[in-house]
């Protein structure tokens, strides 16, 4: 079976900080850059500010030739990015692992496995590098 070619116009990373989330960002950054893509960081959060800023400060490590934007969504994390990424069209979905066990995963389900699951576009789970 031949692996078809894709390429990438708008790209969305899940972003919360944590050390999947940065592996993430940093995966999605490298995409981005090679296809000329846009990239769009997306954080669920209560605190609008607080998360706003954390993207900020993300957006700010990454090389300044990207075009990238921060979007904070309210209420569960997958159908906030899944919404953002119907919304902007999106063509990849990029999210980092907690690597959580089996156990805890099955009580609190995993954001990931969502986004798998029912993201209108490809989707890219990245690992971070102490997996």
């Amino acid at each position: 079976m031949a692996i078809e070619a894709r390429s990438y116009r708008n790209v969305v990373v899940a972003y919360d900080g944590t050390d999947g989330a940065r592996a993430a960002l940093a995966r999605a950054a490298a995409v981005a850059g090679t296809e000329g893509a846009s990239l769009t960081l997306v954080q669920a959060a209560s605190e609008e500010s607080e998360a706003r800023r954390s993207l900020d400060e993300a957006i700010e490590s990454l090389d300044p030739s990207l075009a990238a934007s921060p979007w904070v969504v309210t209420g569960p994390a997958a159908p906030g990015i899944i919404a953002v990424a119907e919304e902007i069209h999106a063509d990849l979905i990029v999210t980092g692992s907690r690597a959580r066990g089996q156990v805890i995963r099955t009580l609190l389900g995993s954001v990931s496995t969502e986004l798998v699951q029912n993201a209108p576009c490809d989707v890219l789970v990245v690992h971070p590098p102490s997996e």
